[in-house]
């Protein structure tokens, strides 16, 4: 398997990781997206408009969460030889963390775990097999998927149609995540975050494997 090859399969591993977090968030806190900051700004900016101070304070809290995220993966990479690994650590503890909160709690109070950790793996697993890829959110992967395959039939290069590939299986990854978070919300609830674990130990398989053969 090639450099790329091994690249894409640890991404792709994580992408299932965001679309477990992403339904769970908007499944178990009242369609609250914890894993970006779009929607809770906006929301942000409203609560402090409508003088709403509780409000504006818990989503302040939610946007530092996120903002320590970035920085601490953004000083990470620099210190560690694949920030990765450390990654994964971040998700497991913000899984078991998130198991703990109880169901009564505000639901963007909630996910300051869930803020934090993704803003972690997605710099930790920002790029693969030289693309820019979130595995987060799927907003960009659409976009880049769709402008592969309209680049591919007008000009059939073959790089194009990596392109359309890679973002393709980032997609298709990531709601096998929704998928599987999904089955597991409705018999298990707040505690099904734990069925994210064996998501992370794939994560993790793919991840070394790709260390281990530089």
């Amino acid at each position: 398997m090639t450099k790329q090859r091994r690249e894409a399969a640890a991404h792709h591993a994580m992408a299932m990781v965001g679309g477990f977090f992403g339904i769970y968030a908007l499944t178990i806190r009242s369609e609250t997206f914890g894993s970006s900051e779009t929607s809770n700004l906006i929301y942000l900016v409203l609560s402090g408009l409508t003088g709403s101070g509780r409000s504006f304070l818990i989503r302040l809290g939610a946007t530092a969460c996120y903002i320590a995220g970035i920085v601490f993966a953004s000083v990470g990479r620099r210190l560690c030889r694949d920030f990765r690994l450390w990654a994964l650590a971040v998700d497991t503890a913000a899984c078991l963390l998130l198991a703990w909160i109880p169901a009564g709690t505000e639901p963007v109070l909630a996910l300051y775990p869930m803020f934090f950790a993704t803003a972690v793996q997605w710099l930790a697993y920002t790029q693969a097999a030289g693309f820019n890829s979130a595995t987060i959110f799927s907003t960009n992967n659409l976009r880049q998927c769709t402008e592969g395959l309209v680049d591919y039939i007008c000009t059939r290069e073959r790089e194009h149609l990596r392109k359309f590939r890679f973002y393709g299986w980032t997609l298709v990854f990531f709601h096998l995540g929704v998928v599987w978070g999904w089955l597991c919300l409705g018999r298990w609830g707040i505690g099904s975050i734990l069925a994210c674990l064996p998501l992370l130990a794939v994560g993790l398989a793919a991840t070394l494997r790709d260390r281990s053969c530089g």
